[in-house]
């Protein structure tokens, strides 16, 4: 924020509308449609420069459907200098985490991403690290029910820079617990379940058309460390590689992904070794990918966006994909300021 940001009110929207096509033919994930918006208008107050209040709302509406699917309050509250920031109330979920996809589903970024606690960012020229927690699942003394909380770090660590050479290390980690001591739910176990990351991305900035090149591969895992594990199984990993060649926002991708009784609660189900019928379970995942994303910025805040993406499971010889269309509206109206 700027000095003259003091003392100022502003409106801001935050607009995603969306189609979301799923074409999946293979045994782990059945095919689906998404279409619709999602909308959070909000009132930003800047008390000072490193302290603002946002309070809105967020309505999701699919295509067909005459009401919202979902409106819920939206308020926050950050204290940030120029690196560090630290937010309370509603947080900045999904993609902004940035971790890997069969950890953290991009789709959510559309349908799912409304998270409420805690964060804390620290953001340089070399280090991006983001610290979460997500209170999906409240409860009271007595309720019926667990409570549910997701939360994690990220980072991304520029290694070394020279010339037009760039290595980077990502890493992350993530928490889904359920459960809770003043609930009567006697019948659920208690859930703690883990997934992490790490590995190497090499960047190369290009002169022409293709304005940058990367290679980047991770190892992923997975941990049920209930005390009753529950999940399909107790542990697994994976390992996601992926060539990239970009042009501003604009990318085309081709990658292989591995998989050994990998599981995930929050990740793309695309990647995992549970099925959505009990019956075609995977022990492992071979699959090839390949994406083609699109994006324009026709002002600074308005972008449009087109994807395609492939995925082919070596071992079941299928070939699903999907594509998806948006269009992003996040207009800053200047309201009031106390001269």
């Amino acid at each position: 924020l700027m000095l003259s940001d003091s003392s100022a009110l502003h409106l801001t929207i935050n607009n995603y509308n969306f189609l979301w096509n799923n074409e999946f033919f293979g045994p782990v994930v059945k095919g689906y449609t998404l279409i619709g918006y999602n909308l959070q208008p909000a009132f930003e107050y800047h008390f000072t420069p490193s302290i603002k209040a946002k309070a809105g709302i967020r309505l999701t509406k699919y295509s067909g459907l005459d009401k919202f699917s979902d409106y819920v309050p939206v308020y926050s509250v950050t204290w940030h200098t120029n690196n560090l920031a630290v937010t309370m109330g509603t947080i900045d979920g999904a993609s902004f985490h940035r971790m890997p996809d069969p950890i953290m589903d991009r789709e959510r970024q559309l349908v799912n991403n409304y998270e409420n606690g805690m964060q804390i960012v620290y953001n340089t020229d070399r280090l991006f690290a983001d610290v979460w927690v997500d209170w999906q699942d409240f409860i009271f003394f007595g309720d019926n029910k667990k409570e549910k909380i997701f939360g994690g770090f990220s980072l991304d660590w520029k290694v070394l820079e020279s010339g037009r050479v760039k290595l980077d290390l990502p890493a992350s980690m993530c928490i889904y617990h359920m459960g809770g001591q003043i609930d009567t739910d006697d019948s659920t176990h208690m859930k703690l379940l883990y997934n992490m990351s790490a590995g190497l991305r090499l960047s190369v900035k290009g002169d022409g058309f293709v304005d940058c090149m990367s290679a980047e591969s991770q190892v992923l895992g997975f941990m049920d460390n209930s005390p009753t594990p529950e999940s399909l199984y107790n542990d697994g990993w994976g390992v996601l590689s992926e060539l990239k060649l970009g042009h501003g926002k604009s990318y085309v991708s081709a990658g292989y992904w591995y998989a050994d009784k990998f599981l995930s609660t929050q990740g793309n189900k695309m990647y995992q070794c549970q099925s959505v019928n009990p019956e075609d379970n995977q022990l492992k995942r071979n699959m090839l990918t390949c994406e083609m994303n699109l994006a324009k910025d026709f002002t600074d805040y308005f972008t449009m966006g087109l994807c395609a993406r492939g995925y082919f499971d070596i071992d079941n010889s299928v070939f699903d994909y999907a594509y998806s269309f948006l269009m992003v509206l996040r207009p800053d109206f200047a309201v009031w300021r106390r001269k």
